[in-house]
């Protein structure tokens, strides 16, 4: 990476001179400074809640176009929402025109950047290369209630009279749809549960007659599970030979695609020289094998998220998955850039609302918990009031929070 014309602070300076959008401009932090002009190199950003990590972003496209380290369209940036991804590219495009008004920068001509939703991303991906494996993928994914009818239709149908399973049928559906969907986040084949499941078995029956309730109903759950795998796979294949795919089968498939043709990720890191991804603690392993795949081994990849705010566990995303950032965006041979980033400064709340949620997090850290960043306020921010009861009934502690 050349030396860089202008710092953030010179940019930012020369925004907010404008008569016209001038006062819209808000000065940044040294956290966010040093975020904003690291290299061209992987790094992950932690960031704390309302700590202005979307302004981070925009100016960080800002200072790589305004040093001409990148043109717009060479930028991609994924996050999870539609919404958020509107909003972020709303932010960027805004910034970008406003940058093009000032005299030193009148010949950037574009503020088209990509900014889509991960599953988006993924859908094009595979819309372009789903011929490598046969499958069209033309089709929009198919919704719950859609899987769901399908998974019904599978098991109620079911021809295998050896098959057996305790459970009522809607649960038998449940744990097909569940085990399905791990199967294909994890990439774990039905062979391999099966070899774990005869394992568990297998030790169990060295106990013999010591058997308790517990290690019992362990043996079921093993036994149940191996005799799910081959409607498991009926499931999987069914709709796979009729293109009727879910999300969690787009994803999937497009890490397929990203992992095992290398011509792939050539193409895409062809047209996109620098990569942002944000809430980047919500993605999945299909997901992140996806983006590594396309944009490993030194690629200028910046993922910024807030372990503590990971929300979507349940459909195999890992708070993890930040503090494995190095793992799978290694830093190629010569880098040697800071590989991690914090943004602590929030511009959210008062000074004793974040005392209290740095106590709880530093608990939070002490027993084991991921990364945890300590906020600080901001500047001119106040007190604040913090109230806390204790109360008799839910009812009259819901009249206390309301009010």
């Amino acid at each position: 990476m050349t030396e860089a014309k202008y710092t953030p602070e010179e940019i930012i300076a020369k925004l907010q001179a404008h008569p016209k959008f001038g006062s819209q401009i808000k000065p940044i932090t040294k956290h966010q400074s040093a975020i904003i002009s690291s290299g061209l190199e992987p790094a992950v950003v932690i960031a704390g809640a309302g700590s202005g990590k979307t302004e981070t972003m925009s100016n960080r496209v800002l200072y790589l176009v305004a040093n001409g380290f990148a043109t717009p369209d060479q930028i991609l940036g994924l996050t999870f929402t539609r919404k958020a991804a509107g909003e972020l590219s709303v932010r960027i495009r805004k910034r970008l025109r406003q940058l093009s008004q000032l005299p030193e920068f009148k010949h950037i001509t574009s503020s088209s950047t990509s900014v889509t939703t991960y599953h988006s991303y993924a859908g094009k991906l595979l819309s372009e290369h789903a011929i490598r494996y046969g499958i069209d993928a033309d089709a929009d994914p198919l919704g719950e209630a859609a899987i769901w009818q399908i998974a019904s239709d599978v098991v109620r149908n079911w021809s295998d009279d050896s098959y057996r399973n305790d459970s009522a049928v809607s649960t038998v559906i449940k744990d097909l749809l569940g085990l399905s969907k791990f199967m294909l986040e994890h990439q774990v084949k039905a062979s391999d549960i099966e070899a774990i499941g005869n394992e568990m078995l297998e030790k169990l029956q060295l106990l013999g007659g010591s058997t308790n309730e517990d290690t019992r109903a362990v043996a079921r759950a093993m036994r149940q599970r191996n005799s799910l795998l081959p409607m498991v796979e009926a499931f999987m294949e069914r709709r796979k030979a009729s293109g009727e795919l879910s999300f969690d089968d787009q994803m999937s498939l497009a890490a397929d695609i990203a992992q095992n043709f290398d011509d792939v990720g050539t193409l895409e890191r062809g047209k996109y020289t620098v990569v942002l991804l944000d809430e980047y603690q919500d993605t999945s392993q299909s997901q992140v094998r996806m983006l590594s795949s396309l944009y490993g081994a030194g690629h200028p990849v910046m993922a910024v998220g807030d372990p503590s705010q990971a929300i979507y566990t349940w459909r195999g995303a890992s708070a993890g998955t930040m503090a494995s950032f190095q793992k799978y965006f290694p830093k190629a041979q010569g880098q040697s850039g800071t590989e991690q980033f914090s943004l602590p400064t929030t511009f959210r709340n008062d000074a004793i609302i974040l005392a209290a949620a740095n106590a709880i997090s530093a608990q939070i850290k002490a027993d084991g918990g991921q990364q945890v960043v300590e906020l600080e306020a901001r500047n001119g921010a106040g007190a604040g009031e913090l109230a806390y009861g204790i109360y008799e009934t839910v009812e009259t502690e819901s009249l206390a929070i309301a009010e």
